[in-house]
């Protein structure tokens, strides 16, 4: 997608979202189907990203439709691009969070998903992240990590503000998944 198709879609969604518009069902459907796809185990990925590409497809079209209205909409459609394929995706999922957290700056997790996109988008550019929200394994038998971190780029304060834990707490998050592999 353009970045200029992706200005003008978001420039229009600012201006047709209202405090007084009820979320969209449809992308609340999705958004479910999604975080139950990851919650069942064994997690079938290739399931999972069939189904991730046809969400990521309705979902541009509601957007397109001008369907999205309110912050939960917004943030129920970054998350289906956060769990896309391509920096482009990871992008959309930035931009949508974004707005999500600025039609209602309490929403918690579309400030988390804000510093998460943000992450995922430069772990895609193969640089390293800033809020240390993303874990990978170096290879299948290597452990879960944190991704690398610019350490010098964002303080825990600015974690904080974004509803993501410290630095510290990040790093023991990868001990305490991998002791319970």
């Amino acid at each position: 997608m353009s970045r200029t198709l992706l200005a003008v879609l978001l420039c229009l969604a600012l201006g047709t979202a209202t405090a007084h518009a009820t979320d969209n069902r449809r992308l609340a459907e999705i958004f479910e189907a999604d975080q139950q796809a990851r919650s069942k185990e064994p997690i079938d990925w290739q399931a999972v990203a069939a189904q991730d590409r046809a969400h990521r497809t309705e979902v541009l079209s509601l957007l397109r439709a001008n369907a999205l209205r309110t912050s939960n909409d917004y943030f129920n459609a970054a998350i289906v691009f956060q769990h896309g394929d391509t920096a482009d995706d990871y992008l959309l999922a930035l931009s949508l969070a974004q707005v999500a957290a600025t039609l209602d700056p309490d929403n918690k997790p579309a400030l988390w998903l804000t510093a998460a996109a943000t992450d995922r988008l430069l772990m895609s550019r193969k640089v390293p992240q800033w809020y240390g929200t993303q874990y990978h394994k170096a290879n299948a038998d290597a452990p879960i990590e944190l991704y690398p971190v610019d350490e010098s780029v964002v303080t825990d304060e600015e974690r904080a503000r974004r509803n993501v834990p410290s630095l510290q707490e990040a790093k023991a998050r990868a001990a305490t998944m991998n002791a319970s592999k």
